[in-house]
């Protein structure tokens, strides 16, 4: 039956037993969670598409993702399957393999590091043709293309930003950064008097203000797009935009920002979320590095906390790092195809239209389309989003990585790399991934 051979090559046997005992939820064998849609189960002759997506708790879609399947499924004659685990319990390997066994899902979310690996392999179909391509704004688009594909449709767009603790700023005196020289004076004046400015995690402590800080003259740069075209033949040498940035970092490990005594491997244990959040909601830090949409999990950790959400500081203003929070992708070997372009469509602009009206939207994806800012606390951030420099958080017009080579550099700069060191060992990487890209 095709909803066994549509199934992740994991999930199989689990999944195949559940058809035939009510499919409810379970894990697969290797303890990962598993959901499937109950009523598919009823299917045995209709069209089955399976649609695999991250389940990630607080910023979660799935939810969401959910609801809007029931409702197709219940106007449509294709029915869809859900699927998910998290992206900590290895999301990204598991897609990657479920395409490249053929055994790949009609309807996927791709996570902003895995786009460039799966383009590579051609698992992304042009979805360019799309109604809800056309309607996308500038900044929407231009995360929804890769080479000379749409391999996305953006569900929503958010950004990385500086999150603020006003009070504990009060009690030193100061007020919320304008840009790096003010955040420096902050952090100072703060480590001075025994407080902990920066609250620390692997992934936004680490990378955000780093790409932040190295490339920001690169996109307020009238040329920048002859520029990354110039780094994607080599002529341009990413270590020397990201030298600043590496060089901001290394300042933070050393001068005790992020606390004392920190090392690589104590930071690549910090998963996000986990005591950054509640360091920065408790008033043990004053700085948290994250996404416009774990917002609620501040909120959540300490409902009376006073904070505002920001640019990223850099020397003279702020920028803020744009992503897209879910990439709706077709894998261009469905055997629904049509079927899982109806899918896209459908799920597009009924998302998007319930997430407006619900206030869920963080920053606007689609032109001409009314909105309203979700939460006030990120005004300084939307006003930034509006009218400052904005940097890719992953750049997919670069032929090589940055979010997640950026990471594992910080980590080497934790264990005293130096910034000309690690802006050297970039360079290195670049090269090497320009020689094999779309090879």
């Amino acid at each position: 039956m095709r909803k066994c051979k549509r199934v992740s090559l994991y999930a199989a046997a689990f999944l195949c037993a559940g058809f035939l005992s009510g499919c409810q939820a379970g894990s697969d064998n290797l303890g990962n969670q598993v959901t499937v849609q109950d009523d598919a189960c009823q299917m045995q002759e209709e069209r089955i598409l399976t649609f695999f997506a991250p389940v990630e708790g607080k910023s979660s879609g799935a939810v969401s993702y959910r609801e809007m399947i029931d409702r197709y499924n219940g106007e449509h004659s294709s029915k869809l399957i859900f699927e998910g685990i998290a992206t900590a319990d290895g999301y990204d390997r598991y897609l990657e393999e479920r395409l490249d066994a053929g055994a790949g899902d009609d309807v996927f979310i791709v996570n902003e590091d895995s786009v460039k690996p799966l383009y590579s392999k051609d698992h992304f179909y042009d979805l360019s043709a799309l109604p809800a391509f056309e309607k996308l704004n500038a900044n929407a688009k231009s995360e929804a293309v890769i080479g000379d594909i749409a391999y996305c449709i953006p569900m929503n767009m958010t950004a990385y930003a500086l999150y603020v603790n006003l009070d504990v700023l009060e009690k030193y005196g100061l007020t919320p950064p304008k840009d790096l020289e003010d955040f420096n004076t902050c952090c100072e004046t703060m480590k001075e008097q025994g407080q902990t400015p920066i609250s620390l995690s692997r992934w936004h402590a680490t990378a955000v203000p780093t790409i932040a800080n190295g490339l920001y003259k690169l996109y307020n740069a009238s040329d920048h797009p002859e520029q990354i075209e110039k780094l994607n033949t080599g002529e341009l040498q990413i270590g020397d935009y990201m030298l600043e940035g590496f060089g901001m970092f290394r300042e933070a490990v050393q001068k005790g920002w992020y606390g004392d005594g920190v090392n690589g491997k104590a930071v690549d244990a910090l998963r996000a979320g986990e005591q950054d959040i509640p360091d920065f909601a408790s008033g043990r830090t004053a700085f948290y590095f994250g996404p416009l949409e774990y917002i609620p999990w501040v909120e959540e950790t300490n409902p009376k906390l006073d904070y505002q959400v920001q640019g990223v500081p850099v020397p003279g203003g702020t920028v803020l790092l744009t992503s897209v929070v879910s990439r709706l992708c077709v894998n261009p070997e469905s055997e629904y195809l049509e079927d899982a372009l109806d899918f896209v469509t459908y799920l597009s602009d009924d998302y998007y239209r319930e997430s407006v009206k619900n206030g869920d939207v963080l920053l606007p994806v689609y032109e001409n389309v009314e909105f309203e800012l979700g939460n006030e606390r990120m005004r300084p951030a939307y006003e930034t989003y509006l009218s400052g420099v904005q940097i890719p958080a992953e750049d997919m017009q670069l032929k090589f990585g940055c979010w997640d080579t950026v990471r594992e550099l910080c980590l080497s700069i934790a264990d005293g790399m130096t910034d000309q060191e690690a802006a050297d060992q970039y360079n290195r990487i670049q090269k090497e991934q320009l020689e094999k890209y779309k090879q």
